[in-house]
């Protein structure tokens, strides 16, 4: 605190000093047209001023300028506390942003991955349904295929009977004889009474 005085006291000195050199640097207007003992007479006269007014500075201002100055070290003291504890907030949420946005990768990456392999899954999934469905339709394909045969054989044979039949009832009665019919109804007759 003693040192803070000291570095006070000194500013108010040096702006005491400063004003004071001001005020005496040029020559008072009086002195205009005087004689020798004039330049001497001022010049011992600022000195006098100079010294009433450190005097009174020293004496009335002290102080109120010590005061004002003290006020002025706390209060820039307590801005640059403020400021240093922005900075460590903003500090802190940079780093909690740094670590969210890495944790979003993290996540961006499993999510990614995730999605590859659902992706994966449902593909084979299709694939999948797709040969069931095809070995579906192959078999229900082969199932038409062997009925329209079976009814296309069926349907030959059917024609292929009416066909021999016909041929039969046009070249039978030509070919037949009676001794045939004879030898038909005597046939027919044992195995009707073997019964």
């Amino acid at each position: 605190m003693k040192h803070v005085d000291k570095i006070i006291f000194t500013c108010v000195v040096m702006i005491t000093f400063v004003f004071a050199l001001h005020l005496f640097a040029c020559d008072a207007f009086a002195a205009e047209n005087s004689s020798s003992w004039r330049p001497t007479y001022d010049l011992v006269l600022r000195w006098v001023n100079f010294a009433i007014i450190v005097f009174l500075v020293n004496k009335y201002a002290k102080t109120p300028i010590m005061n004002f100055l003290r006020g002025q070290k706390e209060k820039l003291a307590k801005e640059i506390e403020k400021l240093e504890s922005e900075k460590e907030n903003i500090a802190e949420k940079v780093e909690s942003t740094k670590k969210t946005l890495d944790e979003s990768e993290i996540r961006f990456d499993e999510l990614k991955r995730r999605i590859v392999q659902q992706g994966e899954r449902r593909k084979q999934d299709i694939i999948e349904s797709a040969q069931n469905q095809s070995r579906t339709m192959l078999d229900d394909a082969n199932r038409r295929i062997e009925a329209y045969i079976l009814s296309s054989k069926s349907k030959f044979k059917a024609e292929l009977v009416d066909a021999a039949i016909e041929l039969a009832r046009e070249r039978l009665p030509k070919e037949i004889t009676d001794e045939d019919n004879e030898q038909f109804i005597s046939q027919y007759l044992s195995s009707a009474s073997a019964e």
